[in-house]
Order: structure tokens, then sequence, then C-alpha cells
């Protein structure tokens, strides 16, 4: 395709040599880090002096934000065709604005995060099932186990991914290796040489059926509330429930121009209300309705284990968010083909 003009927004923190060399071949901006307020007004200063093709976002980087029309308006119609993010999720996207008015491509970096957010995953679940935070709990205090009881066996217990995807399929792989029994729901059955004996069921059925509900889908305006009062009404009483898959956030609604924030798959007090009344017997965390600040019941019972949303803050995580973007962004201006784009602009 030629040479082409990229702006790299943040800091390269691990990969520093690897991008040097797209700087060879191509015109490539390397930004550092800026704030929100600093991109919205820098950016359109860049857009009034040539034509930039791709912006990327590093996960090294300050937070942009939403991507929408306030951060990106100014290449409108100026040619930007390719925004690479940071991080797998694309909740804060307006991907009616960026496909259908800027007519760019949006590229998400699953696999980075995977390994170390199903690594989580699988350690939360079995947080869950060996009662682990009830057990520290009573160590520190000197209590022992004295009344602890025994816990559910991995072996015994039937886990249920909703979403298996690329995480959720890291996730059956890890759990299986305890014995444990997967079975899986999306929209679409895998093909059987793809679901390596997790069995799908519908939703209702699944959630009805599995001892451990693990979310792994992405949020989206469909997914919002995910599972809720009516949904946990519907489980097995004493049914354990993880959540790795999105905190705070924004939905950007297609034909509004109204987001609605602070949101997760799962209504938080609706697991609190299930928690408090035992329907919901134990709960692993990494992500909030309203983050930093979790309702305060689950900061204080020992149902809960909680994580800090650092479900993929790994060493490695960097660099190898570094040569994702670094792999997609090539490919696009040399091939005009755009790895992981999870929208589809008109020519």
């Amino acid at each position: 395709m030629g040479k082409h003009a990229a702006i790299i927004s943040g800091e390269i923190k691990r990969a520093q040599a690897e991008w040097a060399e797209l700087g060879k071949t191509h015109d490539v901006l390397f930004w550092g880090n800026r704030t929100r307020d600093q991109l919205i007004a820098d950016l359109p200063k860049l857009a009034a002096q040539k034509k930039y093709d791709a912006i990327a976002f590093m996960p090294g980087g300050g937070w942009q934000g939403a991507v929408d029309q306030e951060l990106l308006g100014a290449f409108e119609g100026h040619g930007l065709r390719y925004i690479n993010g940071m991080g797998a999720g694309y909740d804060h996207v307006d991907l009616d604005w960026v496909t259908n008015k800027l007519g760019a491509y949006f590229i998400n970096n699953p696999g980075a995060v995977s390994h170390p957010t199903a690594t989580t995953t699988t350690i939360l679940i079995l947080e869950c099932i060996r009662w682990t935070s009830q057990m520290e709990g009573r160590t520190r205090r000197g209590e022992w186990k004295f009344g602890l009881g025994l816990s559910p066996d991995p072996r015994d217990v039937v886990v249920g991914i909703i979403g298996l995807g690329t995480i959720g399929k890291i996730v059956r792989d890890q759990i299986q290796g305890f014995g444990t029994k997967v079975v899986y729901t999306q929209r679409h059955k895998l093909p059987e040489s793809d679901e390596k004996g997790a069995t799908f069921l519908p939703f209702d059925e699944l959630i009805a059926t599995a001892d451990v509900i693990s979310l792994l889908t992405p949020l989206t305006p469909e997914t919002f509330h995910l599972i809720g009062e009516k949904e946990i009404a519907k489980m097995k009483k004493g049914v354990m429930i993880v959540n790795t898959s999105r905190g705070k956030g924004v939905i950007v609604c297609s034909k509004s121009a109204l987001c609605l924030r602070a949101t997760t798959v799962l209504d938080e007090h609706a697991l609190v209300a299930a928690l408090q009344s035992g329907h919901v017997d134990r709960v692993g965390l990494d992500v909030y309705e309203n983050e930093p600040y979790p309702h305060p019941y689950l900061l204080t019972t020992e149902k809960a284990t909680v994580f800090p949303h650092n479900g993929s803050g790994t060493q490695r995580v960097i660099r190898d968010g570094e040569l994702e973007i670094l792999g997609n962004i090539r490919t696009w201006l040399e091939t005009g083909t755009a790895p992981n784009a999870v929208n589809s602009p008109a020519a």
C-alpha cells in the first residue's frame, strides 16, 4: 500500500526496537503520553497538518477514554481509516460513529490480555469452590478450621462459561485440568472440534444447572445486566458466580448520543441481595459497577473474593500488547487488512 502516516499515542515501554523498525518504512509519529483532554486539544492540530491513515493507543499510555466524535472528530473526512485500541474490550467505542461517519476500522487486542485474564478467572473459580477467602480469614483471626465444614471438590462441580471466546477457551482448558466439567453458552454453538470437551447449553438451561457461572462475554447494550435478579432466581440455590468480563465502562448507544456509564454484565445490587439471602453461595470478582468502589457488602463478607480489576496485570502483558498492536498496524499499513477488527466500515 506504499508509505502511510500513523499516530502512536502513549509510551512504548517494552518493544522499542521492534516499533522503531516500523518507523523506517512508514511515516510514524511517536507522540508519547497524552491525557484525554490533551488529546482532544491537540489531535485537531495534527489533523490540520496532514493526512493520517491510522492511530494506535498503546497499553503503556494514558487512558484515552471514549473513542468517539469528541476525541477523533477532527479526522472525519480526512482519511483516517484505522484505530487500534488497547485491550480486548470495546464498550467504550462509539462504533456507529466510527463505522458510518468516520469510516474507520476499530481494532482491539484480545491476545495479549487473554491468558492473564483467563488465569485470574480460573483462580477465582477455584477460590469460590474451595472457600479460600473464608479459610484465610479464619486462619488470620486464629479461628483455625473449627466449624468450617467441607467445601465442594472441583471434580464434582459443573462450571458454566457464558462466552466461550478467546479467554473462555483458555479458562475451559485450565479448569478441565482439575477434573471439572465445563458447559458453555453463547450465540452460536461451536463446532465439536473446537469445544474440546465443553458441552453447549442454551442460556436458560446453563444458568439453571451450573454450580459455578463464569461471565466472559463482552459488554454491549445487549449484555448490560445480562445477569440480574430474574436470572439469579433461575439459578440453583448455592450457585457461585465469577465475573471477570467488564467493569465500569461506557456503552455508546448506536442510535443515541447518550451513554450508559458505570456498568457491568452483572447487576451488583441483585448479586448482593442474593448473597445476603443465601441463594448465591460465593462470588469471585475482578470488576465492579462503580470502580474503584465495590458495594460495601462485598468488602466485608467472606463469601466474596475481590480483586482490584487487575486480572491482566502481569509483567508480560505490556510487551505482548505492544507487539500485538505492532503486528496489527503493520498488517493494515502494508496490506489494507485490519486484523481483529470489530466492525466493517464501507470501503
